[in-house]
């Protein structure tokens, strides 16, 4: 048998994790997490919890507007190394979902937001730029809707696990359980780890752009609201938390093989722009549907369409800007989770305000069928 020759890397080069390693630690991550936070808000508005819509809100309030201050203080152009914001962003990680286990719910729903607002630049930063890095032109779009693929199919089977758990035992055991899989991921980064991988993060708006910037926060004003519209419209119809697990399973499934046939699409044709307008245009039927018809078979159907359509734009938004500037992936990815988690922020504040005026939960899908045409403006 013929034996190829051996390449060696000269001394000093420094190794890559690679596009699929890289994909297997933000999998880990995202079912440990999934598996929790979908259950966060229906855990706190539960007896003997009980504690109101606009109080539980908190938890996604505070985390993201923390995550908006982290990303100020770690976006100074200093280099960081990757493996150790990853790994310590972790650790905050595990003791915000041990908050949630062990404290009175008030105090953990404040100390676990907390925790995951400081987790998310940690952690996300380094991660969506290194997976970026393996990534060109010709498999862009394909390979960062695989991120949502990945977020979609953990998004099936964490959810179901999470539900089957708290029915039989209870919400405390869910949390101390992604507290165990964040740490597995722990150690897994601690392995993978890169001595010489480091970033230097900056914050650049005029390179980001007004219309991508607009764009970005339209996404994030999606996000916050639905973070608390989606878990608390369904908790309003049941509150079996099997029920309500098999329900987050199918929205995210249906978002997952949207994202991942679309950009698959866009790859082969090299065109962006019509996948970023058909997200936005087609999710407002959604939300007009979710409104206006109250049951829980429309509600599911209504969300299952949102979900698979609103997940296109946010992964072509982020293609594009990186095929724009392809050498600055660090300052745009830092600029980006800076406008997603202050969108976030001012999103769900102006949900708040919506339910304090007498508004209901469904009310808050007005604002996202408003909020989400913002996306429709990247270029």
């Amino acid at each position: 048998m013929a034996i190829g020759p051996t390449t060696t890397l000269p001394l000093g080069t420094p190794r890559r994790r690679g596009y699929r390693r890289l994909l297997g630690i933000l999998a880990v991550q995202a079912f440990g997490n999934q598996m929790a936070a979908s259950f966060w808000l229906v855990y706190l508005v539960s007896p003997p919890q009980s504690l109101s819509f606009d109080v539980a809100i908190f938890v996604w309030i505070i985390g993201f507007a923390v995550a908006a201050c982290t990303v100020l203080g770690l976006a100074r152009g200093r280099p960081i190394r990757a493996t150790t914001a990853m790994s310590t962003g972790l650790g905050i990680m595990i003791l915000g979902h041990i908050s949630f286990a062990v404290l009175p719910a008030l105090q953990g729903m404040v100390f676990g937001a907390l925790f995951f607002g400081i987790y998310i630049p940690l952690f996300w930063l380094p991660l969506n730029s290194l997976i970026v890095r393996e990534t060109h032109s010709g498999n862009r779009a394909g390979r960062l809707a695989a991120i949502t693929a990945v977020f979609a199919i953990t998004g099936v089977l964490a959810p179901i696990l999470g539900g089957f758990l708290a029915d039989v035992v209870n919400y405390r055991v869910v949390f101390g359980l992604a507290a165990v899989i964040v740490g597995v991921n722990f150690l897994l980064v601690r392995s993978l780890a890169q001595a010489d991988e480091s970033l230097s993060f900056s914050l650049d708006l005029r390179r980001v752009g007004r219309r991508a910037a607009l764009a970005f926060s339209g996404q994030g004003g999606v996000d916050g609201l639905t973070s608390a519209a989606t878990p608390l419209g369904a908790f309003l119809f049941t509150s079996a938390s099997l029920a309500l697990g098999l329900l987050f399973a199918l929205f995210s499934l249906a978002a997952g093989i949207a994202t991942v046939v679309l950009g698959w699409m866009s790859d082969r044709v090299r065109v962006r722009t019509p996948f970023l307008l058909l997200g936005p245009l087609l999710s407002v039927p959604a939300c007009l549907l979710v409104y206006f018809v109250r049951d829980l078979a429309t509600f599911a159907f209504a969300i299952g369409w949102f979900s698979m359509t609103s997940a296109v734009a946010p992964s072509f938004i982020y293609t594009i800007l990186v095929d724009r500037a392809e050498q600055h992936v660090p300052s745009l990815t830092a600029t980006r989770e800076l406008i997603l988690n202050t969108s976030r922020t001012v999103a769900l504040l102006g949900g708040l305000g919506v339910l304090a005026l007498r508004g209901d939960v469904y009310t808050l899908y007005l604002l996202v069928g408003g909020v989400i045409l913002l996306e429709a403006l990247a270029k």
